[in-house]
């Protein structure tokens, strides 16, 4: 079975897949994976506390419930910037230094989301209990899904469920916190936050789109499912299989930029390291 993020990983370079997936390689640890990793744990401590957050308002003030939001979206970076503590200390990168960076997106997520809930306490005029249960849209994190009949797997990000006429509609939201295209997505993204969308609607989600946000940008690129991405989706899902199965190397990418960046390039280029690494594995 095919991981979303393997398809990913099959877009930017098969080769690449081969040497971590294949030969099970693995890549030596960089900063901006550290960092990425509290980037998601910081929106995983949001989305599972905040019901808590929710039920804790009392007042249809903007101002007093954005107040709760940013305490409480402060409180789960400093949590995720400190669990990770020790190896951000290895690259020696500064605990302030990184919230500094971090905070103002996350403090724009707390505007959107009180806000979002000011307007719904002033057209309901609930609190509590009754508030959190009727508010749309709900937000889980890193939800694990595996499809049997598209030979695809995942977990992802994040999922907005929102309420429409009494029915549930699955927006996946991919969160990516590398450096973003001009306009639209990287392609190996949008296959990923293809492979979701196909899986859901393998689970019987009802979906019609799927976000992806980049770091550092506002804008949230939206990506349709329809028939030609499904094709597509499940083309590179057999290709990268392909590779999976067999221990024959794909050919160099010729992207040559991609090498001059890739933690394997090392490896990739040494024809008996290769080869000592797949008589490994016969």
């Amino acid at each position: 079975m095919v991981n979303a993020t393997q398809l990913s990983s099959y877009i930017y370079c098969p080769r690449k897949l081969f040497i971590g997936s294949v030969l099970e390689v693995k890549e030596s640890a960089k900063d901006a994976l550290v960092k990425g990793r509290v980037w998601h744990q910081t929106y995983e401590f949001i989305n599972k506390n905040e019901k808590e957050l929710v039920k804790s308002i009392s007042s249809d003030k903007y101002e007093d419930i954005f107040d709760i939001y940013r305490k409480g979206f402060a409180k789960f970076l400093r949590n995720a910037i400190i669990m990770n503590k020790a190896e951000l200390k290895t690259f020696e990168i500064k605990l302030l230094d990184l919230f500094n960076d971090y905070w103002p997106d996350f403090e724009q997520e707390a505007k959107m989301r009180a806000l979002n809930v000011a307007e719904f306490i002033k057209e309901h005029e609930i609190f509590g209990d009754e508030l959190w249960n009727k508010l749309t849209p709900k937000i889980i994190s890193e939800q694990y899904f595996k499809s049997e009949n598209l030979n695809l797997s995942g977990i992802i990000d994040m999922i907005e469920v929102h309420d429409v006429d009494g029915a549930e509609l699955y927006v996946p939201v991919e969160l990516k916190t590398g450096k973003f295209p001009t306009k639209g997505m990287w392609g190996g993204h949008r296959i990923q936050l293809g492979a979701y969308l196909l899986m859901l609607a393998d689970k019987g989600k009802n979906v019609s789109d799927g976000v992806l946000r980049y770091r550092g940008s506002d804008d949230k690129r939206v990506l349709v499912m329809n028939s030609m991405l499904r094709d597509e989706v499940l083309t590179v899902a057999r290709n990268a299989q392909d590779i999976l199965n067999n221990l024959d190397p794909p050919d160099f990418t010729d992207n040559k930029n991609k090498c001059a960046k890739c933690s394997f390039k090392e490896i990739c280029y040494d024809n008996l390291e290769m080869k000592r690494l797949i008589d490994n594995k016969r």
